[in-house]
């Protein structure tokens, strides 16, 4: 072999649209670059064990790219090496935990995910309700997908749903039965394609119509799925190809001697989200919707009415209640109303503020106005929602 040959290991699944990208990124950056690397594939965590890994330095491996994260015993294993790696979408550190020297963390942002997903979302402007699928399993980029669709939905004044299950297995009545009992139309973001398709399945199981009555956004854009739905699935793509590309290139620099006695970690964006039809189209009344939802959330804490949102609005008053009422089942009142009470639920848990303070923080300019405007809402008084949220 010649010497300036490498020898590298590519442990990672192949299946699937993400690992094919993530390849294609590596080879396109191989091919740019004129490198001459013998690589060798494991497909599996099995393969990927603690023997297999320890022949690394015996048999002259320069470089590998690590991306299953189920194999522990071989990543423990990895982890008292120095040679040069790459941990692919490998969000649980622990796995590697203890190695300090040449290791590179390279992964799609889940911050960026969620947060595309939950923008498209608003940007429609069409629905009542939004709620997070995750995978079965409980893996920590499903978690942080969801926790950033969460925020960013929080950060516009909205709550979401989120859908819980223990293990693997067959779960689509319960899936079933959890999406039905949602406020429609709903907006549901799946950590993955695959769960988003199961969310389609229930939803035809329960008769009810995507995208007017329960619009989907899967991530990965899987093409070999994604197209192929009933309907075709909305999908965040993240950029598995540049990941790869990257892996390629910062492989290449610790083997060439630009080594760290730190852990590098780079998050990549999303590079785009195909829209098909499991999601509404952006109308011009969901963008007035939309509008008139953001200046509610801004301005609740002040004695606004109505009129001041149409007039932000720039429409007339009987449009915008038209409008209004078709896309969000509820008056534009009745919104002003529902920001300010859930911002007195979240002071009630969050503050010991007397209910005076409250009720001026949040746009009441009467107490007892707002008691029993609580009490209608959540059904339950003030006094025993702030007893209850403290014994949790």
């Amino acid at each position: 072999m010649d010497q300036d040959t490498k020898r590298i290991v590519l442990a990672f699944r192949l299946a699937g649209e993400p690992g094919r990208r993530k390849l294609d990124g590596f080879f396109r950056y191989m091919a740019d670059h004129q490198l001459d690397w013998q690589l060798q594939f494991v497909r599996i965590r099995e393969d990927f064990n603690a023997e297999f890994v320890a022949s690394f330095p015996e048999r002259g491996i320069d470089g590998i790219v690590f991306s299953l994260p189920d194999a522990r015993d071989g990543a423990e294993e990895l982890a008292r090496l120095d040679i040069p790696t790459i941990a692919l979408d490998i969000f649980d550190e622990s796995l590697l935990h203890g190695r300090k020297r040449n290791l590179v963390f390279i992964g799609g942002s889940c911050k960026d995910i969620g947060q595309t997903a939950a923008r498209h979302f608003l940007s429609q402007g069409l629905y009542r309700s939004y709620a997070f699928v995750p995978d079965l399993a409980g893996h920590t980029w499903s978690r942080l997908r969801g926790e950033a669709f969460i925020a960013e939905m929080a950060h516009n004044g909205f709550k979401t749903a989120v859908y819980r299950t223990r293990g693997k297995g067959y779960d689509l009545p319960k899936l079933r039965a959890w999406i039905n009992k949602l406020p429609r139309p709903v907006g549901i973001f799946a950590a993955f394609d695959d769960r988003a398709t199961q969310v389609l399945e229930a939803c035809r199981d329960a008769g009810l119509d995507v995208p007017h009555q329960v619009a989907v956004i899967g991530v990965d854009n899987d093409e070999m799925i994604c197209p192929h739905t009933t309907p075709p699935l909305t999908s965040v793509q993240p950029d598995h190809t540049r990941i790869g590309e990257l892996a390629a290139e910062k492989l290449q620099e610790m083997m060439d001697g630009r080594r760290s006695t730190r852990p590098e970690r780079i998050l990549v964006g999303v590079k785009r989200i195909e829209v098909r039809q499991s999601t509404s189209p952006v109308t011009q009344s969901g963008r007035l919707v939309q509008r008139a939802l953001a200046f509610i959330t801004a301005h609740y804490a002040e004695p606004i009415r109505p009129q001041d949102v149409v007039r932000e609005l720039k429409v007339s008053r009987r449009l915008a209640d038209l409008r209004f009422s078709e896309l969000q089942g509820e008056s534009i009142g009745k919104a002003i109303l529902h920001a300010r009470l859930e911002a007195v639920r979240k002071m009630l848990t969050a503050t010991n503020d007397t209910f005076e303070n409250i009720a001026a923080a949040c746009g009441f300019n009467k107490v007892d106005r707002m008691r029993t405007a609580f009490k209608a809402r959540y059904d339950i008084s003030m006094h025993d929602y702030r007893a209850q949220s403290r014994s949790r």
